[in-house]
């Protein structure tokens, strides 16, 4: 009788593995009925870690959030609520940190990316002026530290003033945007291929 208690077991033994598995393999066994709910635990540990970012932008401003298809989300495109008068705005990090590089991208113009500890970094494209004006590689900056203003440089920008905003995660290193993860601001998520949020009011204050 003791024999079906014993399998059973070992059944859930080998389920565990096949788990881990999956995930240090990168989900290469997403197939198997154990990895999709071991790479959702994993995404939610990830997610409690993360700093408790703010909207780039001055305390009580309003904003327009598009995350457009698959190839943009979960990279925001954000430009003033009813998309007057965005390009000269002011840009901030949202979150204390420290820069981790400024440089130009011929598709995504001036870029800054800032390390905000644990492993994330955020990332802000298509910056109006020089990538290193305001700020420099190594230099402190505050939650409210200006860090550029929103511009259209770059192919990728479409011409028209938007700030491309990123969060990223990565163990050790640089993430560059294959790290991408959904954005949340005050705790907020906002992700999700085609969604747009109209009126958005920034808390970084």
């Amino acid at each position: 009788m003791k024999t079906p208690v014993l399998t059973a077991r070992r059944r859930t033994a080998v389920a565990l593995t096949a788990g881990a598995l999956t995930l240090s393999l990168g989900g290469q066994l997403a197939a198997t009925a154990t990895a999709a709910p071991s790479t959702d635990r994993a995404a939610d540990v990830v997610a409690a870690a993360k700093p408790k970012f703010q909207m780039p932008f001055a305390c009580n401003t309003h904003w327009r959030l598009d995350a457009y298809g698959n190839n943009h989300n979960p990279a925001l495109d954000i430009v003033v609520k009813n998309n007057t008068g965005s390009s000269g705005k002011a840009v901030y990090p949202g979150y204390k940190g420290k820069v981790a590089k400024t440089f130009w991208d011929r598709g995504a113009g001036n870029v800054i990316i800032i390390n905000h500890g644990g492993g994330w970094y955020t990332a802000y494209y298509h910056l109006k002026d020089r990538h290193d004006r305001y700020v420099q590689k190594g230099d402190s900056v505050k939650a409210k530290t200006k860090i550029g203003r929103i511009g259209a440089t770059g192919n990728n920008s479409g011409g028209w003033a938007h700030l491309h905003y990123e969060q990223r995660y990565k163990a050790s290193g640089i993430p560059t945007e294959a790290n991408r993860k959904p954005v949340h601001f005050n705790g907020k998520k906002y992700t999700g291929s085609g969604n747009t949020w109209k009126d958005v009011v920034s808390k970084n204050c």
